[in-house]
């Protein structure tokens, strides 16, 4: 590959490039079992390390998002493949696309063909998180009502059990996944305006690495890239031979249809068994088992996420730390019993009035829960938590013949972030004003000071 003088300088300076990908997203790009970089990313990765005179490394990542944070902290150069949107034009440039996947709905089978996103309706639809296609379906179709999942597999499972109407996402995944598990109950129903168009996006404060990026791009041949697609992108189905059913080929065909149709609805009901088990494993790793309530374990990664979104795109985040006045008292008086029944109704109050879908509600710890929500002027939340504390002082708790009523107190805070504050900033800031709070007497709300 021919490079200029400055760019050949400028890769000798670096001595090397750190690349990251979506680690779970078959079949573009994964991280497999052994660690290893798999997926139509890692051809790519090959064909780029053969043209450049450094090493292209892998940073491993958990999640897509933290590969998008990795780069925008510039812990990392590039993502093999992402697309190009306005938030992330704030800290990336991008190629011309290489990768171009068709838009899709994944329904029910029963469900009519979809020919157009205006006669969809107000039932939710899954999208994935942190993907550029969401953001920009955002944008282009505001009035939609979308629920972020975490992955495509959750989003299917979702739509089976009837949770959302349907899936939005690139059909190579959406495909992939249908036939990869043998889902039969579900279908692609339509095609929908806005391809994926998957670009390299480099690090924009290193400008030269882009014009490099865009050279690798050209290199490209396009019967490489019809290999590449041919591999991961058509069915497959690799099997080991069954030398058991060989052997029964002489007891007829009929004998061998029996087999092979109980064998095939076997695997298909425990690979929708396994699927589903592995779902609500890590659902149930997020969640208190008590409340239903997200814990601190799934807070601990969520805020950090929070607070990266709202700071870069200049939109305010609210963070409320809530308390039960005299629950020690409480649970002393009426038993433990009722106490886990009195949480039980606080949280089902929390979802009632914090149910948009930007309000993430978590289960703190004891009797302490956290709100966080996205995009709402602290003078509406204001009016909101004053609405909340109301409703739970007016509401009794009934377990058999005990009756009681209690009361909570708020300390929060609601500002856009700021660069470098830190999750512990923040609960700080709330922890000072709900301890306020508990000073003025209980049964109310004080509002921090910005995080300075």
């Amino acid at each position: 590959m021919a490079l200029t003088d400055a760019q050949r300088q400028y890769l000798q300076t670096k001595q090397k490039l750190r690349y990251c990908i979506d680690p779970a997203w078959p079949p573009f790009e994964s991280i497999d079992t052994q660690g290893r970089h798999s997926g139509m990313s890692a051809d790519y990765a090959r064909f780029f390390q053969s043209q450049l005179p450094v090493p292209l490394e892998l940073l491993p990542t958990t999640s897509w998002p933290d590969s998008v944070a990795a780069v925008e902290q510039r812990r990392c150069d590039l993502l093999l493949l992402a697309m190009e949107t306005p938030s992330r034009k704030k800290y990336l440039n991008f190629t011309r696309p290489y990768l171009v996947i068709p838009s899709v709905i994944v329904t029910k089978t029963e469900h009519r063909r979809v020919k157009s996103v205006a006669e969809l309706g107000d039932a939710p639809y899954g999208i994935r998180r942190g993907f550029g296609f969401a953001e920009l379906y955002r944008q282009l179709h505001p009035t939609l009502k979308f629920v972020e999942v975490q992955s495509y597999e959750e989003g299917l499972l979702m739509v089976q059990s009837g949770q959302l109407a349907g899936m939005f996402g690139n059909m190579g995944s959406l495909g992939y996944l249908l036939q990869q598990y043998k889902i039969t109950n579900l279908k692609i129903a339509g095609r929908l305006p806005g391809d994926s168009e998957l670009s390299i996006a480099s690090r924009n404060d290193e400008p030269l690495l882009n014009e490099i990026s865009q050279l690798l791009i050209e290199r490209i041949d396009p019967a490489l890239q019809q290999q590449i697609n041919n591999q991961w992108l058509s069915v497959r189905m690799e099997t080991e031979p069954d030398y058991q059913l060989l052997a029964l080929v002489s007891l007829g065909a009929v004998l061998i249809l029996a087999v092979l149709t109980w064998a095939y609805l076997k695997v298909r009901r425990l690979n929708r068994q396994l699927l589903q088990a592995n779902v609500r494993l890590a659902q149930q790793s997020q969640r208190d088992s008590l409340t239903g309530l997200y814990n601190r374990k799934f807070l601990d990664e969520k805020l950090p996420a929070c607070l990266s979104l709202c700071q870069r795109e200049q939109i305010p985040l609210t963070l409320a730390l809530m308390d039960l006045d005299h629950f020690k008292q409480l649970n002393d008086v009426h038993g433990h019993l009722f106490g886990d029944e009195c949480l039980r109704q606080f949280a089902r109050l929390l979802q009632q009035h914090f149910e948009r879908p930007t309000d993430v509600l978590v289960r703190f710890g004891g009797e302490e829960f956290i709100l966080l929500s996205v995009g709402v002027e602290a003078s509406a939340m204001q009016q909101l938590l004053q609405q909340f504390i109301q409703d739970v002082e007016f509401k009794s708790v009934q377990l058999g013949a005990q009756q009681s009523q209690y009361t909570v107190s708020i300390g929060w805070l609601c500002a856009i972030p700021q660069r470098g504050q830190t999750t512990a900033h923040w609960l700080a800031q709330a922890d000072v004003a709900l301890y306020q709070a508990k000073a003025n007497g209980r049964n109310g709300a004080v509002q921090a000071q910005a995080v300075a």
